[in-house]
């Protein structure tokens, strides 16, 4: 089973940072982002390769993962032409010529823990599901910052991408985080768009999409100043230190 990393921005709103350093590998206390997604990956054993969509910066990435101390799996880097989620993701499917097993697809620009091989088995239980997505809860301020999903046992009735203040009552965001039949996207047109806003919605409504809820002790996107200063914060209060390979 693939795993695809979606980190092809530019990491603009992370200025002047992001003009010296791709964004994911900006360090959150003392490691790069990337290397939070590739643990939170090699949790499900079932990934035997990571792909790592990348639009620019592609030589200091690629140089990192060369060495990286993730040497359980092959990691390569795939060049898109940053398309949101939905391009980039065709874009790394059509080069690998990925078109019927399902692929675990990460955001590639926060940082958090849960545990993907619950996912993947959650996702071989809903055998009509086009898609499950791994679901956290969050606080009723900061429902409008994330795609929501209204819950039914396992299925998701309902996908709101930011929705409106009231627009829904549910607090389960979309942790960034999802397995997805690629035989699900492969007749989706080639260009830019986002998978969550465009597609996501009307797979619930036609009963092809499933959620995960995880219990998550962190979950911070470093996409501002803000919000990457807040995460070194975080993360050397929450997490422990990282293990050093020798």
């Amino acid at each position: 089973m693939k795993a695809i990393i979606l980190a092809a921005g530019e990491g603009k709103r992370l200025r002047p940072l992001t003009y010296g350093i791709p964004k994911p590998l900006l360090p959150v206390g003392g490691r790069p982002v990337i290397d939070y997604v590739i643990d939170n990956i090699l949790k499900c054993k079932e990934i035997d390769t990571i792909y790592v969509a990348v639009s620019h910066m592609k030589s200091p990435l690629e140089s990192y993962l060369a060495h990286s101390p993730h040497s359980d799996v092959s990691i390569e880097t795939v060049d898109t032409l940053g398309w949101e989620t939905g391009g980039d993701l065709k874009t790394v499917l059509i080069q690998k010529e990925i078109r019927e097993e399902p692929v675990l697809v990460c955001y590639g620009d926060n940082v958090t823990t849960l545990d993907t091989s619950e996912l993947f088995s959650a996702h071989k239980k809903n055998k009509e599901s086009f898609c499950t997505v791994s679901l956290f809860e969050v606080p009723q301020e900061d429902v409008p910052r994330f795609g929501i999903a209204e819950l039914s046992g396992r299925q998701i009735t309902r996908f709101v991408e930011k929705p409106a203040p009231g627009a829904t009552s549910s607090r389960l965001a979309n942790a960034g985080y999802f397995v997805l039949d690629s035989s699900a996207v492969a007749g989706l047109p080639m260009r830019k768009f986002k998978l969550e806003s465009e597609y996501f919605p009307s797979w619930a409504s036609a009963g092809r999409l499933f959620g995960h809820v995880h219990e998550v002790k962190l979950w911070i996107d470093i996409g501002t100043i803000d919000a990457y200063r807040a995460a070194n914060r975080l993360v050397e209060e929450i997490l422990p230190p990282p293990v050093v390979k020798k």
